[in-house]
């Protein structure tokens, strides 16, 4: 009896954790990864929230692969329709065509490394590596409502402006001509 008892409580303990915890939490990060991957593709707040995307997303697969290996037996019972294969299948296709088509290998590019070079270089040397002249990129700065002369570095006009060079590289590298 005693037995009968623990594995009762075991099984409790098992759909409270489920239902309290799990699913909560499935929900949050799924709603988060959502927002958060739609800001991205818009690319607004890019900077702010991508860090988040990313771990939340890992967070939310996680969750996703213990559930599916808990379900799996109904998971497998799914994929005996020939309709749930096809999805299964299509969606599967589709995504892997979808990122080869659009993602990228890196190729060894680091913008980090870029942006910090940039920073450190005069604004009459780094405004035509943005596309703009010296004096357009001054024009845009003092738009801005920032001040700048030549021979500042980016990083001097960032600091006094509260904000970075990589920032005034970024800004500057907005308003180039396309």
């Amino acid at each position: 009896m005693t037995n009968s008892k623990s594995s009762n409580a075991n099984t409790t303990i098992s759909r409270t954790m489920t239902r309290d915890v799990v699913t909560p939490v499935t929900i949050v990060t799924f709603v988060v990864s959502t927002v958060t991957g739609i800001m991205l593709l818009l690319h607004w707040n890019a900077g702010l929230v991508r860090f988040s995307h990313e771990w939340l997303s890992v967070v939310f697969s996680a969750i996703a692969l213990w559930h599916l290996a808990k379900n799996w037996r109904a998971f497998m019972g799914y994929l005996k329709r020939h309709a749930a294969r096809a999805a299964f299948a299509a969606s599967l296709i589709v995504s892997v065509v979808f990122t080869g088509m659009t993602g990228t290998t890196g190729g060894g590019a680091n913008p980090g490394a870029v942006f910090g070079a940039l920073s450190g270089a005069r604004l009459e040397a780094a405004a035509p590596a943005l596309g703009l002249a010296p004096d357009k990129a001054v024009e845009v700065l003092k738009a801005a409502n920032i001040d700048a002369a030549p021979g500042e570095t980016l990083t001097m006009i960032g600091e006094r402006a509260g904000k970075t060079g990589a920032a005034i590289a970024s800004m500057l590298a907005a308003k180039r001509p396309r």
